[in-house]
């Protein structure tokens, strides 16, 4: 990946975000640096954050099934793989049908990656780990090459591709349709893809899971622009900001957002513009829409899919989803 390059982007998207006259915004991928990503970590440990729980237990008793509605040897492939912690219950059911698994963790934080990569390896002499820093559909492609190098006959297995952690929420509905016909693109018809949709349920539910207690989704959030004055040379001053979520029913998504204490002045080195953000006035940061059955039904067959089967919690607070090109 390079750096240089991924830097210039991040400046660039952070100046169109800040100059918007509309809505001051930010990418929502710029959460995830490493204390990013280590922060977003012990935010699914928290107990009002029921998206990490509620798909863990489905993986935990639906983890043989799912496996069992692919007949062929699996290469697994994970977006934003996080910790990994998840998957762990792939392994175990993959590895009890074939000696060997080929596992591609992509992520757009190489440190965090690299850690749980050792990790993995160190733990399952049978676990084959390719870790690849970059973002998901290049990712998927270098996937494609390190198996072509390794003489690895595309008829043999079928790729698994997961995506979990309600993630496709934080894509615009469009921008959803779009990334899943970028994926479908580059899919056999012989593979698959898991994809874990948060459902529609109580406002009170989905607001605490992101304002928990702890403060771990506030320092996630107010993260972002210690990142900015690290990286872009920024001159946010974090105590004059407060982190705000709140559930929008018209969307059917929560909104993230940075909110200023009091009129303030922000510049980036390198750049002539000066930015102004009034009392109250708020960074949009990322969005996390809510899915219903119908929904879900409507991206797949919009994106070239077919859903194979549904995994479910007995509450119907989380799906996960086995989806087959079509």
């Amino acid at each position: 990946m390079d750096l240089d390059k991924n830097n210039d982007e991040f400046r660039n998207d952070i100046l169109k975000g800040l100059s918007n006259p509309d809505q001051k915004f930010t990418p929502s991928k710029y959460l995830y640096d490493t204390q990013g990503s280590q922060l977003f970590e012990l935010i699914t440990e928290q107990p009002e954050y029921y998206p990490t729980n509620t798909e863990l237990r489905i993986l935990e008793q639906k983890a043989r099934p799912l496996i069992n509605s692919i007949s062929k040897d699996i290469v697994l492939i994970e977006l934003g793989s996080g910790s990994s912690k998840k998957t762990r219950y792939l392994f175990d059911e993959i590895l009890k049908r074939q000696p060997k698994l080929f596992y591609f963790p992509i992520d757009i934080s190489i440190t965090f990656l690299g850690n749980i990569v050792n990790d993995l390896e160190s733990r399952n002499k049978n676990l084959v780990v390719r870790g690849i820093p970059d973002e998901y559909i290049n990712g998927i492609k270098e996937c494609n090459q390190i198996l072509f190098e390794n003489n690895i006959s595309f008829d043999t297995f079928s790729r698994l591709i997961v995506f979990f952690g309600s993630s496709i929420g934080n894509f615009e509905p469009e921008q959803a349709r779009d990334f899943l016909k970028h994926l479908r693109l580059n899919m056999h018809d012989k593979d698959f893809l898991l994809v874990g949709f948060d459902l529609i349920k109580q406002v009170d539910i989905i607001e605490r899971a992101y304002n928990d207690k702890a403060g771990y989704t506030s320092r996630f959030n107010l993260n972002l622009l210690n990142r900015i004055n690290k990286e872009l040379g920024g001159n946010f001053e974090l105590d004059k900001y407060f982190h705000h979520a709140f559930y929008n029913k018209q969307e059917n998504r929560i909104e993230m957002h940075i909110k200023s204490k009091l009129d303030q002045k922000i510049s980036i080195s390198g750049s002539e513009q000066t930015f102004y953000i009034k009392t109250d006035e708020t960074i949009h940061t990322e969005n996390s829409y809510k899915y219903d059955k119908t929904k879900i039904e409507k991206l797949a067959s919009r994106s070239g899919f077919t859903i194979e089967r549904t995994f479910s919690d007995k509450n119907q607070w989380f799906d996960l989803v086995l989806l087959r090109p079509c």
